[in-house]
């Protein structure tokens, strides 16, 4: 996404890498885009109906389609290989669904608590997803099955958030609180295994939980991509001394 120095608000831009062409894909303010399994269609979330409802367009081309509109905003976040949709929507705390793009379009519950979650991430495989939530207190990342969220565990420790996985599956990558790298080990087999997670290294990142997404990590886990902070511009201040004696009486 790139912000508009006009409106203030993001857009979708495509960078072709061999190139480095930049295109703009949408023309107006947009939040969250994925990718389709075979990346030739994104969809993402925008506020043209004062809500932010879910678009889809093609790469290259071809008319935005209104996927699914509600009177609550949502944010796409996994476009999963049956081409249904994961997305999370905010009417108090988060909650996760599962949208089928074609048929009847209605939404199905995954995951309703009280409890603040963010960032769900279905592995490879789609037998596990990955997330991250505040049930200790804190921001901690979980793993569980999926679509159930059964045989849940914390993988994190000490504050984690952000999770994503490795191309094969067999690891999980996440932010530590502080903005240390960091990565689990997970297991093939019938049920769940990890192992303790291992720092990787520092990032350059100021570490927003929040945030849809401050890295990228390559497919063999090799290579990550972040968006560096810039330095804040210092503003000049004026101090105005014995300022009594300028007031006109």
């Amino acid at each position: 996404m790139r912000a508009d120095p006009e409106t203030g608000g993001f857009e979708i831009w495509i960078l072709d890498l061999p190139t480095g062409i930049l295109s703009r894909l949408t023309p107006h303010t947009c939040e969250d885009p994925q990718w389709s399994p075979d990346s030739r269609e994104l969809v993402y979330s925008s506020d043209q109906k004062g809500k932010l409802d879910l678009y889809r367009k093609e790469v290259g081309g071809g008319n935005e389609e209104l996927v699914f509109e509600s009177d609550e905003d949502k944010w796409a976040q996994q476009w999963l290989k049956d081409g249904s949709l994961l997305f999370e929507n905010n009417s108090g705390p988060v909650n996760f669904y599962r949208l089928p793009l074609s048929g009847e379009r209605k939404p199905v519950v995954l995951l309703e608590t009280e409890v603040d979650k963010d960032n769900p991430r279905v592995s490879p495989n789609e037998r596990w997803v990955a997330y991250q939530s505040q049930e200790s207190g804190q921001w901690e990342v979980y793993i569980a099955s999926f679509p159930s969220f059964g045989e849940r565990r914390q993988v994190s420790n000490g504050g984690g958030c952000q999770p994503r996985w490795r191309r094969d599956g067999k690891e999980l990558f996440y932010l530590g609180l502080e903005g240390k790298m960091r990565s689990v080990e997970v297991k093939g087999g019938p049920s769940l295994e990890t192992n303790a997670p291992r720092i990787l290294f520092q990032t350059p990142l100021r570490v927003d939980a929040l945030a849809a997404a401050q890295y990228v990590a390559a497919r063999d886990g090799e290579r990550f991509l972040f968006g560096e902070p810039v330095g804040e511009v210092s503003k000049p201040v004026t101090i105005v001394l014995n300022w009594a004696a300028g007031v006109k009486r």
